[in-house]
């Protein structure tokens, strides 16, 4: 089989950059997507439903409960049916679309310790101060940050918010987004975690048992990195 020459690996990468940037053009953006997809009935996604949000669960439960944590902030809690395997002595709940916040408001309308709010991620110094805890979470969320200031906004509000822990549930592998959905990109959160927040080192990574979709059997693991302030 020929082998591609330099020029056509250079035509066919041009190529990938221009189908990115028309799609990115189409694209509503991460908030107006996830906004209109829970007002048309949708909900936050398989990996918070079944056998994947046990799985997330036990493993944060656990960590919660070995760890003596008081207060867990999520920045992305989505429509709630994550939080209804969580036990967490008072939780945060944060989201950057309305819709998630009343769904995720109505199943614990009657629980005084979960609390939530609409997340704006230009609100630094509110994020910091209001929402702080001594666990953060990010369950899901990264690799639905198609946006590189959408992205490095949410880390900074993340990581600012934590106190002492952030148990992130991710990718963490750069894959050309053109192979994927206009609402995913996987990128190797670790390495500008690294680069932006030297105060924190990765502590510990878990990874996912679970069997993948097979729709999804080439696609990049989800699993569990857990950072700890130095």
């Amino acid at each position: 089989m020929l082998q591609k020459s330099s020029y056509d690996k250079f035509r066919l990468s041009k190529l990938a950059q221009l189908l990115i940037y028309f799609r990115q053009l189409i694209f509503p953006g991460s908030q107006n997507y996830w906004e209109k997809r829970y007002s048309l009935g949708g909900n936050s996604g398989e990996g918070s439903y079944g056998k994947s949000a046990e799985f997330k669960s036990e493993i944060v439960n656990e960590f919660v409960r070995e760890n003596c944590i008081d207060l867990v902030t999520e920045y992305g809690c989505g429509d709630g049916n994550q939080l209804t395997y969580a036990k967490y002595p008072q939780y945060i709940g944060l989201d950057i679309s309305q819709q998630a916040v009343k769904l995720a408001s109505k199943i614990f309308s009657e629980d005084p310790a979960k609390n939530f709010f609409v997340y704006d991620p230009n609100q630094f110094e509110t994020n910091q101060k209001i929402f702080s805890a001594e666990l953060v979470l990010s369950l899901d969320v990264i690799y639905h940050l198609v946006e590189d200031d959408v992205y490095r906004k949410y880390l900074t509000n993340v990581f600012s918010s934590a106190k002492k822990f952030v148990v992130i549930y991710s990718t963490n592998e750069e894959v050309p987004q053109i192979l994927h959905s206009r609402h995913v990109r996987h990128r190797r959160f670790t390495r500008d975690v690294e680069k932006w927040f030297p105060d924190w080192q990765l502590k510990d990574t878990i990874k996912n048992n679970q069997p993948k979709n097979k729709s999804k059997i080439n696609e990049p693991s989800i699993d569990f990195f857990i950072f700890q302030a130095c």
